[in-house]
């Protein structure tokens, strides 16, 4: 038989698994190993070896649709492009909103980003994935000058204590998760804070069951038991870092016996932490960024600077992406400009009738919740450009379909800044096109020409305009080990951040007094603390070998909890927050703290009250 295989990038989480396309008869027909990919060596996890099924669905839009009396009708791309032009045209730019997206290709997000600027002419631009982790980004920044992980994925199994918090890498990033456990087996000592026995947890030569949204105060509390103990590395601070004065002043309330009420954890569990990171080096701090506030970063990044764990191999402040561009689209500029609106500043001016006009582009931003989907509702002209019928693509007014990464050639950005290749396999099903095509096209009926052929052309201009993509190109990106940004570190550009000096103002790390602020706690009438879990999303719910594996979204609940509500496995149990509610099927186990449970990430809310509604 004849097959042909076709290097690309898995389209699901941030690691950026290097995958081979295996092509029959023009269709995709599976995924083969790519063992020279540095990223994952050849191992792939149930999303990645089934990530071709989604490009044959029968679901995928394959042609424009155009809303007529409440129901999609076909239409041809020229009445498509004819009707957003004007409706766009309609409205003045600050009433436009340009939503990019996390897994749509760097090409894509930087043709959208000019267009929202020169066609739209708004400045309300940004990506979904920056609604949940914009602040961790910005602490990444202020502290050390980059948004991005400091060191490389495989680095991490060459760390000797590995921190991980706010973070479950076995289940959401699992090809990371693996250099976990290749550094557990050379000997690193792993810490992992987390309310629920995860499948992270689970390897982990100590856990401390933290309460959920306590993150910021045990790091705070591992720093200060540092300090108190004389284990800082005095010479790092003193030549490479600012501001550990005021940093260390602010920790003088952080004792133990503070901290572990906080936490709900007994107070050795504090120092215990604290003497595990600081007996061997390098040690490596990670955390995800769907779970990383501005202060938990910034603690994160505080406690490297602390024990001078920055710019060394094995070492680092690592950000675990949850979408396969975060990175990327932050990098090409998918951010809003000066007076812009962010993406929940949009939500809540299209709740407000502010926003007129909204143009979303591979994202699926009603399934964050009741408000968001509210708010949709509320925009006069929505147009949704994506590959199925999202809950986000089921309210807009036009929708214009997209073709899927094995259709496509392009480039995407991992947790790690290696910008890799996608590379079409197949042609797009149907009429379906590639995201920066449509933008060009439509930007074209506006009386604006980008002139682009190709999708390398675009990301030449991306080179010349983004000063960390500077001297990248596509024959650079030929070989498995692509190229992490700043390209200039050599031929494959650069695994460690900031081996010399930090790419702040001053060429140092920025300590920060990052003082824990209590989230809406328990009470009687929300008793149950809420640990975040990764939810699926649009690729997962058209992967059929995947809605086998997990049919749909669940609540984790404790034993004991479960037998005080009288709730069994598999019992639909309805949820409700502050200005949420949602019905979930139970899980029931020890694995979590009483007292907690774990939900969806994008229900958002850290308190809930729950009630019995049926058992299965």
């Amino acid at each position: 038989m004849d097959f042909t295989y076709i290097p690309s990038t898995c389209p699901y989480c941030g690691t950026g698994c290097g995958i081979n396309l295996v092509v029959k008869d023009g269709l995709v027909k599976g995924i083969s190993p790519w063992q020279r990919n540095p990223v994952n060596e050849g191992k792939v996890c149930i999303r990645g070896n089934k990530s071709f099924e989604f490009v044959n669905r029968a679901e995928r839009i394959t042609t424009p649709l155009i809303k007529r009396d409440g129901k999609f009708v076909e239409a041809s791309w020229e009445d498509a492009y004819k009707e957003v032009a004007a409706k766009l045209k309609a409205a003045k730019g600050d009433e436009i909103g340009c939503i990019a997206s996390a897994r749509t290709c760097n090409e894509d997000n930087y043709v959208f980003k000019n267009f929202a600027a020169n066609v739209a002419r708004t400045a309300n631009i940004d990506y979904c994935g920056r609604k949940c982790n914009a602040d961790a980004v910005n602490g990444l920044i202020e502290a050390f000058g980059h948004g991005a992980m400091t060191n490389s994925i495989a680095d991490i199994s060459r760390s000797k204590a590995i921190l991980i918090v706010g973070s479950n890498p076995l289940d959401e990033n699992p090809l990371a998760g693996r250099r976990v456990i290749m550094a557990r087996k050379n000997g690193a000592q792993v810490i992992v804070a987390d309310a629920r026995t995860s499948a992270t947890a689970k390897i982990a030569d100590f856990h401390i069951a933290i309460n959920p949204g306590t993150e910021v105060a045990f790091l705070n509390g591992i720093a200060a038991a540092i300090i108190s103990e004389g284990k800082e590395n005095k010479d790092f601070i003193a030549k490479k870092t600012a501001d550990f004065d005021m940093y260390k002043a602010a920790l003088a309330p952080c004792t133990p016996a503070v901290v572990a009420k906080i936490c709900g954890i007994a107070e050795d569990a504090v120092t215990k932490a604290a003497e595990l990171f600081t007996a061997a080096r390098p040690a490596s701090v990670i955390t995800s960024a769907g779970a990383a506030s501005a202060g938990l970063v910034r603690a994160c990044a505080n406690l490297a600077l602390l024990t001078g764990n920055v710019g060394v191999a094995g070492a680092g402040v690592n950000l675990f992406r949850g979408k396969s561009n975060a990175q990327g689209a932050l990098d090409v500029g998918c951010v809003p400009a000066d007076n812009g609106h962010s993406v929940p500043a949009m939500i809540e001016a299209s709740a407000a009738g502010k926003i007129k006009a909204l143009y979303i582009m591979g994202e699926n931003i009603a399934s964050a919740g009741a408000d968001v989907a509210a708010a949709l509702d509320k925009v006069g002209f929505l147009v949704v450009q994506d590959m199925f019928m999202t809950e986000t693509a089921a309210k807009a007014h036009i929708i214009l379909p997209s073709a899927s990464f094995a259709e496509r050639d392009g480039t995407v950005t991992n947790s790690e800044r290696r910008v890799q290749r996608v590379r079409k396999a197949v042609d797009p099903l149907g009429s379906s096109k590639a995201d920066w095509q449509i933008v060009c096209e439509l930007a074209k009926v506006m009386g604006s020409d980008f002139a682009f052929k190709n999708a390398e052309e675009i990301f030449n201009d991306i080179a010349k305009n983004v000063p960390t993509y500077a001297g990248i190109t596509y024959a650079r990106l030929e070989a498995p080990e692509a190229v992490q940004w700043p390209a200039a570190g050599g031929k494959f550009g650069t695994a460690v951040l900031y081996t010399d000096t930090f790419s702040t103002k001053d060429g140092k790390g920025a300590f920060a007094a990052v003082e824990y602020r209590a989230g809406d706690a328990v009470s009687k009438e929300f008793p149950f603390a809420v640990a975040a879990q990764w939810p699926m999303g649009t690729l997962s719910k058209n992967t059929a070998s995947l809605v086998r594996e997990f049919p749909g979204p669940r609540i984790i609940i404790n034993k004991a909890d479960a037998k005080t509500l009288g709730v069994n496995p598999g019992t639909l149990v309805k949820v409700s927050g502050k200005t949420c509610s949602a019905t979930f099927a139970a899980d029931v186990t020890s694995g979590i703290k009483a007292g907690v449970v774990s939900l969806p990430f994008t229900f958002s809310a850290p308190a809930v009250m729950l009630e019995k509604t049926e058992d299965a």
